[in-house]
């Protein structure tokens, strides 16, 4: 949650985790995602041969792995509890897409600007000089969905000002006015790595929704330019690795994942004996530039963006219905639960802390 890390990170007292805790369905699966309508920059930056996401190309989400790199001393062992949050939390890894999801907005430069408010949802009047810069003037499309979900979290990026904003616990009130309890303002986002200044953010650990979701477009051209996400149920207490600027882990063990640490999928799976061809794309995505411990859930997963937003303009159903089993294998509503099955968690692989930081002796 990100105002329970960003007060750790100030000395503030806050309540516990998670903005990220994923809640039953009657039948017991995890419902939770992250997203974006259409893409924080994404779509402009990609015409113009820049990464999806639209962050630096020198930033961590955008710059590839080399095949040979130095894995974490206790890589196993870190891997083997992420394999145990698994087993023990709905069996699966997900890639959530239908709720606790967040929709990014590309605005243009005549949606109006708003004056949101700071919530306080969480009793800390402290922050309220800290997240004003970011409420003052937001492009607040009047049609704006927020994520499903007890996080209500939005992004936004308006390519004219190169700025992206996003909330959490975010609010319109009947009068048409936005509130939200925490997040941040991003100035010349196309030159950011992809990390919010400290302690800004929606997330745990301050990097961007933005950065890391898996877009539609990515699954259909059959191509992922940036790192991903990875989430879990245990992360390490006081453990921050860069790009993350904080965490809200709880769990003292040296061998449970950091948040902001880096892993990659063994680059000698063979990707090819996937069934579907979204998790080929995952995958390869997974082995060329790695994915992130971005916050703590209830479960294990990996977000991808809210297909709400797609659905609006283009009609039809959910587009990750097909993308995700195009032949009709699985059984209806299933197919994000199962779409990564068939990759073996036991293949991550955990990289040093900091890795690619900059600075002598990094990365």
């Amino acid at each position: 949650m990100a105002v329970a890390s960003v007060a750790a990170a100030s000395g503030l007292a806050a309540p516990g985790p998670s903005w990220a805790a994923a809640p039953r369905s009657a039948a017991g699966e995890t419902r939770q995602a992250v997203a974006s309508t259409g893409h924080a920059g994404s779509g402009e930056a990609h015409r113009n041969g820049g990464p999806t996401n639209g962050f630096s190309p020198r930033g961590p989400w955008n710059t590839k792995l080399p095949r040979n790199v130095p894995l974490a001393s206790n890589s196993q062992a870190i891997v083997n509890n992420i394999k145990l949050d698994k087993q023990n939390y709905y069996g699966s890894w997900a890639i959530n897409t239908d709720t606790y999801s967040a929709p990014i907005y590309t605005v243009g430069p005549h949606t109006p600007r708003k004056r949101w408010t700071f919530s306080d949802c969480l009793n800390l009047p402290h922050l309220a000089p800290v997240i004003a810069g970011s409420l003052a003037a937001v492009p607040t499309p009047p049609d704006m969905l927020v994520s499903q979900g007890s996080d209500g979290e939005v992004a936004i990026y308006q390519p004219s000002t190169d700025t992206y904003w996003d909330f959490w616990r975010a609010e319109k009130n009947a009068a048409g006015e936005w509130s939200a309890c925490w997040g941040g303002k991003i100035e010349h986002y196309s030159r950011n790595p992809g990390i919010f200044t400290n302690p800004l953010g929606a997330t745990a650990t301050g990097l961007p929704l933005g950065a890391f979701a898996i877009r539609i477009e990515e699954l259909r051209r059959g191509r992922i330019d940036h790192a991903i996400n990875i989430l879990t149920v245990r992360t390490r207490a006081g453990c921050v690795s860069w790009p993350a600027t904080r965490t809200d882990g709880y769990v003292e063990d040296e061998d449970i994942p950091c948040e902001g640490q880096r892993f990659r999928l063994d680059p000698a799976f063979d990707v090819n004996t996937l069934t579907s061809p979204a998790a080929r794309t995952i995958a390869r995505a997974m082995q060329e530039y790695g994915l992130i411990m971005t916050d703590k859930s209830g479960a294990l997963v990996t977000q991808a963006e809210d297909p709400r937003p797609y659905m609006a303009r283009h009609g039809g159903p959910d587009p990750y219905i097909e993308l995700f089993d195009p032949d009709h294998l699985v059984p209806d509503g299933s197919e994000k639960y199962l779409v990564l099955s068939e990759i073996p968690v036991e293949r991550l692989q955990a990289l040093p802390l900091d890795y690619g930081r900059p600075g002598p002796g990094n990365g």
